[in-house]
């Protein structure tokens, strides 16, 4: 997996219309649509310029898919076209290796989420090949799959380019255990993060400019964010009791945690798993203060389950922001005003890239699988042939095609580039985890004057129950 000069040349590129595009914004300070437009074409050739050097075949074998969530539901197609875009998309990227490999993708129920992988770990380590792709919920399971000896290294599959721009490298790295990429991450998985909607109606009567440049230029921050939202409240006569942020006020707000660089949990100077808010202390505290300030502020009503505090629906026009899962962006394609979309906020533009936490599962590998060779080969195929299904997601989420809304779909791909994971996530269910996951919504009801107590009433437990589950000493 050496870097070659065709990815020199399509990462150049890639960054030459970058440029262009920051370059070519009209007289309001927008970029033109034809240009964003041309930008995600671009990308999606950039992706498709890495083709893999994998011949016709014919194995003559079934490449078994199982697990939960929403991987496997997009790495599986029906049995024929039916007139949805995004699933006859699937269809023709599983037909498209199907045939040149010469073998049947098949989809096998191995339990829900709680049972599925206590039931694949258990044929793996009998040493059957009945599973050669498992994708996993966000946490359940992911801990037993890297701890249990059951998961084979990417980096071992040969037709795997992990220098690929359709491979989540990075992300892939930050879950590495020994030196192993025993999780995988491409274009397949079609990331559920958390993002944020804007009412272009409501900007456009409060005289505001569209954030997209700010996005591109990376000038899109907290302060900008709040700043913006907090010309909207309920005391504004302007307002007519419309807020400046609304959404859900609970996991939603994690995110911030991880948009901000910040993570729960890293690794120490010798390689161990640790809690890691107190490596950031003030900076933790500071983004703390901020968040607890929207969440109390006017401007800002956000839905808790802690407070029985029922949410606002961004369709009827009563925010100017919305926090949502980037899932849940097609249920707003009925609204009578146009939206757009937007990633969460640098903490400050001192920090040089978006994060976006991803809450997909992952890709595990079975480490009994006996035709790695299959494996690998399928698994390049699916990263390299999802480039039109990623579109076709784009088009599924925004309600229209990308060329009507080619500055949302820049912003898609700029928070599906910036995803990234937390070990803190995927061990949510250890003891003391979860509450320091959940730290952010949890003190924004309890009060921020307990963080000391609450950090040194959870972590010592949380760092054991690390130590205990990689083995560390």
């Amino acid at each position: 997996m050496k870097v070659t000069l065709i990815r020199f040349f399509a990462l150049l590129l890639a960054g030459i219309l970058l440029i262009s595009c920051v370059a070519c914004a009209d007289d309001t300070g927008n970029v033109s649509e034809t240009t964003h437009a041309a930008t995600h074409e671009e990308i999606e050739e950039t992706e498709t310029s890495f083709k893999p050097d994998i011949d016709t075949k014919n194995y003559g074998s079934e490449f078994i898919i199982t697990g939960v969530d929403s991987i496997r539901n997009h790495a599986i197609a029906s049995e024929e076209e039916r007139g949805d875009p995004l699933m006859d998309t699937i269809y023709e990227r599983n037909l498209k290796i199907e045939e040149q490999l010469g073998v049947e993708i098949v989809d096998v129920d191995a339990g829900d989420w709680k049972s599925y992988a206590s039931n694949v770990i258990r044929t793996v380590q009998s040493g059957d090949d009945e599973y050669q792709m498992v994708s996993t919920h966000v946490y359940q399971g992911v801990v037993s799959f890297l701890t249990s000896d059951v998961a084979y290294d990417f980096a071992e599959l040969e037709s795997v380019n992990l220098d690929a721009p359709y491979w989540a490298t990075e992300f892939m790295s930050e879950m590495m255990i020994q030196d192993q990429y025993l999780v995988g991450y491409n274009d397949l998985c079609l990331t559920s993060v958390h993002c944020i909607t804007f009412n272009k109606e409501m900007m456009d009567t409060y005289r505001m400019q569209y954030p997209y440049d700010e996005v591109i230029n990376k000038t899109w921050t907290l302060d900008r964010f709040f700043g913006m939202a907090s010309t909207v409240t309920t005391g504004n006569s302007e307002s007519n009791g419309a807020y400046g942020i609304a959404g859900n006020g609970w996991i939603e707000l994690i995110s911030f945690v991880t948009s901000s660089d910040i993570k729960v949990v890293d690794k120490d100077s010798n390689g161990y798993f640790r809690i890691a808010y107190e490596n950031n202390s003030e900076k933790t505290y500071d983004l703390l203060e901020r968040i607890h300030g929207m969440f109390h502020s006017e401007y800002a009503y956000l839905s808790s389950p802690r407070l029985s505090r029922e949410g606002l629906d961004f369709r009827d026009g009563t925010s100017m922001f919305y926090l949502l899962a980037s899932s849940d962006l097609p249920k707003y394609r009925d609204t009578s005003f146009e939206f757009g979309v937007l990633p969460y906020p640098l903490y400050d533009e001192s920090q040089e890239k978006y994060r976006a936490m991803n809450w997909n599962g992952v890709i595990i590998i079975p480490s009994s699988i006996k035709n790695t060779e299959m494996v690998s080969d399928v698994m390049e195929l699916f990263a390299y042939y999802s480039a039109p299904v990623k579109t076709a997601y784009y088009e599924d989420l925004l309600g229209s095609k990308i060329a009507q809304a080619p500055q949302d779909a820049e912003m898609l791909d700029i928070i599906w580039e910036s995803v990234v994971s937390d070990v803190g996530m995927i061990t949510a269910n250890l003891a003391g985890m979860d509450p320091l996951l959940y730290m952010v919504p949890n003190l924004c009801v309890d009060g921020i004057d307990r963080y000391a107590s609450f950090l040194q009433a959870n972590t010592k437990t949380a760092n054991r129950s690390l130590d205990r589950l990689f083995n560390q000493k």
